[in-house]
């Protein structure tokens, strides 16, 4: 783990032992260095000025170039790289990382790589300038715990204030992906050194060149992915992009080694209902692709535990920083638990699949209607399975139409077909009147808005890779606190640089061509897999069982938000009457109407998770 620290008239001793108390694991107690500019920098070994954590995938291809030791470790590898390349070295360097730099007397030079990286916080105040993937080191270097309840309100509108600096405490930011933040004293700036549309456009000969390149590349991505890990696990579902993760996985695997997976599923008193186009159970699937690969050793942990609210509080103690916008994350926890103990030291995932492998390219409709063709236009909509219900001219004008008109006539056409979306406040929000008047206020005056005011299907290419930069910029604490938490490695095969470049530069008929979607995942996946689990349209459902997991707890939980009440900002933010008519008001099974669904299904996990982060930042235990 990495830090700096500097703190005016010199940092006492004490304080330098709380942030690297802050900094360790159950094994370790880092050393602080400190360097010529009187920052105390995290590690301490050697003289560099940088230190990174995270990984640097092309480290040994860097390490020539620079003419390094094989042996080099990544800090004194990204020192070369800033003293040859400046601030291009960034861009030079592949991988999943942070990275912060001592530049002079109280400057510091933070960074996140692209697409994902770990999380990287500072406070940048007159009397301190502190660095760290941990809020808890900022917390011990004397920084402030205040929440910044606008922010925590937005979140709750679902207003994520994605690719931007600011935090959930007030006076700590945090460096955007792809970004530089450059601090000299208290003065700091954000420089966007990277630019997710600035992809070259994928030209190869034919369709299987495509496939065998998007193959090779998952391939390299897992090489690089396994760097390191003896005992590797996967969350194995039973649709496309983990099982390809996992193919290419034991594709790079020597020999006999033995890749577990880890795979939930819904607990017993589920009624079986899932959203149209999902379903909820993905065990038996996993249970035919695992017969396919004899090296993959498949796993079903107690799907018992699990609930919104599963070691939460142990999470927040490790991340300092409120889950609410994965708050359903409890389900995951046994999986962590049950490859620990099989004694696993990694756990891979293909969480971001849908930006790579099987981008579906949602904009081909309204691409081809631009374009002025016709023929391929009338092939995906002819072959919209997801649209099935709705006529030809209808998914014409939704898929196609809509999306090339200005904002706000698309906002006005679809407030009158979706109504529920167009509220007073956000469809799933908790957030009282008053709360909602003040967000909205707010979100006018920067121009941001809540995800169901967003249009639902992408208009062009550039569109949604704007999209999917904002929405991989989040989530990096939870991860982070995960590893923390179980002590074990979370790395995602899908999220490779060259990948995301790869699948973002593709024509777009080699993503969605006529009625097939995620068009490049289906043919990598070709003998892979059962063929009825590659051709399958639907999606896996993770929290399907959502109905019967609250509705265990109804009694609980209106205790729960009745408490609340007796925290004063808190009970002005959530609407708490609001939330304990839901839970009374129980329906049977579980709803298909969105305006039914939604506020029971997100709304009160999300009210609740966010009121356990405001209870241990005060270290309250009330509610």
């Amino acid at each position: 783990m990495i830090a700096a620290a500097w703190i005016a008239g010199g940092a006492p001793l004490a304080t330098l032992g709380a942030i690297a108390r802050s900094l360790a694991d159950d094994t370790s107690q880092p050393e602080a260095h400190r360097s010529r500019h009187d920052f105390a920098l995290w590690p301490g070994a050697g003289d560099g000025a940088s230190a990174v954590f995270g990984r640097i995938d092309n480290a040994a291809e860097i390490a020539v170039a620079l003419g390094l030791s094989s042996a080099a470790g990544n800090s004194a590898i990204y020192d070369a790289a800033l003293e040859r390349w400046g601030d291009e070295a960034d861009m030079k360097l592949v991988g999943h990382y942070c990275a912060i730099t001592v530049e002079g007397p109280q400057r510091l030079r933070l960074v996140r790589s692209p697409w994902t990286a770990p999380p990287l916080h500072f406070a940048a105040r007159r009397d301190c300038l502190v660095a760290s993937p941990l809020l808890g080191a900022l917390f011990a270097a004397g920084v402030e715990k205040r929440i910044d309840w606008d922010h925590l309100a937005d979140q709750l509108a679902y207003d994520h204030h994605d690719c931007q600096p600011r935090g959930w405490f007030e006076g700590i930011g945090r460096v955007p992906l792809g970004s530089r933040v450059r601090c000299n004293g208290a003065d700091w700036k954000v420089e966007r050194y990277y630019d997710p549309l600035a992809v070259p456009r994928v030209e190869l000969p034919s369709d299987e060149a495509f496939v065998e390149r998007g193959i090779e590349l998952l391939d390299e991505a897992a090489r690089h992915a396994l760097a390191g890990v003896k005992a590797p696990a996967i969350m194995l579902s039973g649709g496309l992009d983990s099982p390809l993760a996992a193919a290419a996985l034991l594709r790079q695997l020597p020999g006999d080694t033995v890749l577990h997976s880890y795979t939930f599923g819904p607990i017993a008193g589920w009624d079986g209902a899932s959203p149209q186009g999902t379903f909820g159970d993905e065990r038996e699937r996993v249970e035919r692709f695992a017969a396919m690969h004899p090296r993959l050793q498949a796993h079903f942990p107690d799907p018992g535990e699990g609930g919104h609210d599963h070691r939460l509080r142990d999470l927040l103690a490790r991340s300092q920083v409120a889950s609410v916008n994965v708050a359903n994350i409890g389900i995951f926890h046994p999986l962590f638990e049950a490859a620990k103990q099989q004694g696993c030291d990694a756990m891979f995932t293909a969480l971001h699949g849908n930006f790579t492998i099987s981008l579906d390219a949602d904009w081909a409709p309204s691409e081809a209607l631009r374009r002025g063709r016709f023929l391929t236009l009338r092939r995906l909509l002819a072959g919209a399975h997801e649209d099935e219900r709705h006529s030809v001219l209808r998914r014409l004008l939704s898929k196609a139409v809509l999306p090339n008109l200005p904002d706000g006539m698309q906002r006005a056409v679809r407030k009158v077909f979706h109504p529920e979306r167009f509220g007073d406040r956000p469809l799933g929000s908790m957030l009282s009147e008053a709360a909602t008047k003040s967000w909205r206020e707010r979100a006018a005056r920067r121009r941001s808005r809540s995800v169901f005011d967003e249009a639902t299907v992408s208009a062009s290419r550039e569109e949604a890779i704007r999209w999917m930069w904002a929405s991989a910029d989040s989530g990096e604490d939870v991860d982070l606190g995960m590893e923390r938490l179980h002590r074990i490695a979370h790395r995602d095969v899908t999220a490779y640089r060259p990948l995301f470049e790869f699948c973002h530069g593709l024509p777009t008929d080699q993503l969605r061509r006529g009625g097939t979607d995620r068009f490049l995942a289906r043919r990598m996946a070709r003998g892979m897999m059962p063929e009825a689990q590659r051709l399958e349209r639907r999606q896996g459902r993770h929290n399907a069982d959502w109905h019967a997991r609250i509705g265990a707890r109804r009694k609980e939980l209106i205790a729960q938000a009745e408490a609340i009440r007796s925290h004063g900002q808190l009970s002005e933010v959530l609407d708490i009457d609001r939330l304990q008519h839901l839970l009374r008001d129980w329906p049977e099974a579980t709803p298909e109407d969105l305006a039914e669904r939604l506020p029971r299904e997100m709304g009160i996990t999300r009210a609740l998770t966010a009121a356990a982060f405001v209870s241990h930042t005060e270290q309250r235990n009330d509610f």
